[in-house]
């Protein structure tokens, strides 16, 4: 299941249409780990995430996000991120690395979660570096 789980990870980061639909009704996403950026800490709900995401996404002009690792772990699967762009309003390009984990249940996603860094993803999923 754990390698189903990886590939469902590529496509949704391929697609945010693919990722919309992947969420569980109850999905979970926790921003806690994760400062510095423009949304509330936690929200609860496919269509909370939703549309957090979405006002996330929209305030960005040539974005780009890639998977740059991968890492199995059974139920859930760390993802090191490359995120890019430029925000709209300010015209500030960026340039960030950080890092998910994404925990699936019947091929859906229940709990998606931002971390500052591979570590602390890892650290998340009883994993050390």
């Amino acid at each position: 299941m754990s390698e189903a789980n990886v590939e469902l990870v590529r496509r949704g980061i391929e697609n945010v249409e693919r990722f919309w639909a992947m969420l569980d009704d109850h999905v979970v996403w926790d921003l806690r780990a994760r400062r510095g950026i423009d949304l509330e800490d936690i929200y609860c709900g496919r269509e909370a995430v939703i549309k957090a995401s979405r006002r996330y996404w929209g305030t960005w002009d040539d974005y780009h996000l890639d998977a740059e690792e991968l890492i199995d772990v059974g139920t859930s699967v760390v993802v090191i991120l490359r995120e890019r762009g430029r925000g709209k309003a300010s015209g500030a390009s960026f340039d960030d690395r950080y890092a998910q984990v994404w925990t699936f249940s019947s091929g859906r996603v229940v709990r998606w979660e931002i971390f500052p860094d591979r570590a602390a993803a890892l650290a998340a999923v009883g994993l050390d570096e």
